[in-house]
């Protein structure tokens, strides 16, 4: 049993005779009535009570008649989300987010949600290291991360590059130079882990920068770490994007040094099915 024979059988069921289905599906009575008979054999049982002016459908009928239609309905259905998944206006997406880049994924989303609404979008937070491992075992489908990549086995989209602030609590003094608030300070936490490029260039920049070593640390968890910039418990360096999290208390600072900025992507395996729903995401 097949689609062709149900739509046929379907023909059958809703024609007078087989003599007028077979013109309406432009084939020879003789070729549809073989399929009929076909049919019958395999099931078991008959189907249609033939007589020459109208035939009728027998129980049997009546129960493949409704089982056809709900069959090719689905398989219509099948075909259509198929469709939608390839022009991007249906399925899912599976998306890794470090932590630091919640507030840009948000902001890069959230028309697209708005257009689409019926792509189903799976998030996964977790650190750039283990974003890693997911887009290599396929957990994930793209990821948002400022992690550094080897570009033969990843490609890297809508790169975007954003300056680094010195941020701290009004205890210091808002005219203070940028030196004497890092030489007065005890406590600097990074919301970086400690293996990141961009951790590692701060930290050789603040023992050149300061007078004496200071307590660099690692914070990656962002919640945590505004919480203790707010409360006075430390000072840190975070990128632009995340200046609108802090409250108009807190003081800034830009960082001018060129190496010292804060850089991110999209990025995916390349060399793998690339769904019309991603290009769709990755436009906007």
């Amino acid at each position: 049993m097949d689609i062709r024979q149900l739509t046929y059988f379907v023909a059958i069921a809703e024609a007078n005779t087989i003599s007028d289905a077979a013109k309406k599906l432009n084939i020879a009575q003789s070729a549809l009535s073989q399929m009929l008979k076909q049919l019958e054999t395999e099931l078991g049982t008959i189907l249609v009570e033939r007589h020459k002016k109208q035939h009728h459908l027998t129980p049997s009928g009546r129960i493949m008649y409704n089982e056809a239609l709900s069959i090719i309905a689905q398989i219509n259905l099948a075909k259509q989300r198929i469709h939608d998944s390839t022009v991007g206006t249906l399925g899912s997406l599976n998306i890794g987010v470090d932590s630091l880049l919640s507030t840009v994924l948000y902001t890069n989303i959230k028309d697209y949600l708005k257009k689409y609404p019926d792509i189903k979008l799976n998030f996964f937070q977790n650190d750039q290291f283990t974003l890693k491992e997911m887009l290599d075992e396929r957990q994930i489908d793209v990821a948002l991360t400022h992690y550094t990549l080897d570009q033969e086995e990843y490609t890297i989209a809508h790169k975007e590059t954003v300056p680094v602030y010195l941020v701290y609590s009004e205890n210091y003094d808002k005219h203070w130079t940028m030196n004497e608030i890092l030489n007065q300070s005890k406590d600097i936490i990074l919301p970086l882990h400690k293996e990141e490029e961009l951790y590692k260039d701060l930290v050789i920049w603040l023992n050149l920068t300061t007078n004496s070593k200071k307590q660099i640390t690692s914070c990656t968890d962002v919640k945590l770490l505004l919480q203790l910039i707010k409360t006075k418990q430390c000072i840190s360096f975070v990128p632009e994007f995340l200046l609108n999290e802090l409250p108009k208390s807190i003081h800034v600072h830009k960082l001018t040094h060129p190496k010292l900025h804060y850089s991110y992507k999209w990025i995916y395996l390349k060399h793998r099915y690339f769904p019309q729903i991603m290009t769709e995401l990755l436009s906007f």
